[in-house]
């Protein structure tokens, strides 16, 4: 088994360059209201808006990692859109897998089948298959990221995701807590990429999938088992309390969640603590406006994007900073070309 280097343990403590993520989880329209169909049924007209946004993007200089499903690679008109932007070299395309619309349809359709990780492993390793090998046919590209549609993700992926030849996984989210059974749970989690355990998810371990969790941290800092209990907190008013007279709040890097000022703060507070990756991630159904419950309309899809513009420039001013896809960040250039001797 390897012996990975723990980078998070080498990172940390040092004034080293922050990487700054923009993943986009790229998939159809329709899924808020938890009614499950399959590929064929879902259209993916949001796409369009994606050359839009790539340009606002290439003027920030930043570099967008699009996670797609099945439903958008199988049509048509949003590869040809993808096929464009890939011409240009400023993205990366990873792989976004949403069972209920992923061939092969084996299992029933239902909320629990709805996370990737609660079908079996064969089943998970079929679909996926499906995917890689679409978006080979379709793009001339092997995927190498992966995100599990709805953090559908557990220990019982890793395997298929290494058969398969993937390198990263951005699917854990920290802190996530179970409203209902059958959904993902996951704990306190390292912020800097880590190589994934067999046995959890949320550790590092001798797994060759590196993990690049998404950014969700606390406003200021606070003791680990604090961080451990808060995701349990009866929601009565304790956590709003928390965040009035403590400055104390749970945030996601995710613009459709977050203010600018909050994460302004989570920013500071995980760099400062020795983050050195940062993942902001939306889904780009809220490109249009909607498609989404969050953008309903084109001022708030404007907005939206001037969220992504204060936090992006914000970084980059503050510290120093590079925009980077998940296959460009130092910790994954290294675990490949490991004489590397890249600053980070």
């Amino acid at each position: 088994m390897k012996n990975h280097r723990s980078y998070s343990q080498n990172l940390r403590n040092n004034n080293r360059m922050i990487n700054f993520l923009l993943t986009v989880d790229t998939e159809e329209e329709g899924l808020w209201g938890g009614n499950y169909k399959r590929h064929n049924e879902y259209t993916v007209d949001n796409i369009e808006y994606l050359p839009s946004f790539q340009e606002f993007c290439n003027r920030l200089g930043i570099h967008p990692t699009y996670f797609i499903d099945y439903p958008v690679v199988s049509n048509s008109n949003s590869r040809r859109v993808l096929q464009e932007l890939l011409k240009n070299g400023n993205c990366e395309l990873g792989a976004h897998l949403h069972p209920w619309c992923n061939p092969p349809y084996n299992e029933d359709l239902n909320f629990r089948n709805s996370y990737t990780n609660n079908l079996p492993p064969e089943l998970q390793f079929k679909k996926l298959k499906v995917l890689t090998e679409a978006m080979v046919d379709n793009f001339g590209i092997t995927p190498i990221s992966y995100r599990a549609g709805r953090y559908g993700f557990d220990e019982t992926s890793i395997p298929v995701l290494e058969e398969l030849n993937y390198k990263i996984d951005s699917s854990v989210v920290p802190y996530r807590k179970n409203g209902i059974e059958d959904e993902p749970s996951f704990g306190l989690v390292d912020l800097n990429p880590y190589f994934l355990s067999y046995e959890d998810v949320c550790i590092s371990g001798e797994s060759n999938i590196l993990e690049v969790p998404i950014t969700v941290e606390f406003t200021r800092k606070a003791p680990d088992v604090f961080k451990k209990i808060y995701p349990s907190l009866p929601n009565l008013g304790i956590r709003r309390l928390l965040r009035t007279t403590l400055n104390l709040d749970l945030v996601w890097l995710r613009p459709s969640y977050s203010t600018v000022p909050a994460m302004i703060k989570l920013v500071d507070n995980v760099i400062s603590n020795g983050t050195t990756v940062l993942n902001m991630m939306f889904h780009s159904t809220e490109l249009m406006p909607g498609a989404s419950p969050y953008n309903k309309t084109a001022e708030d899809v404007n907005n939206f994007l001037g969220k992504i513009q204060k936090i992006a420039t914000y970084t980059k001013e503050r510290y120093p900073a590079n925009f980077n896809t998940l296959k460009g960040i130092p910790q994954f250039s290294r675990e490949m070309n490991p004489t590397s001797t890249t600053s980070v």
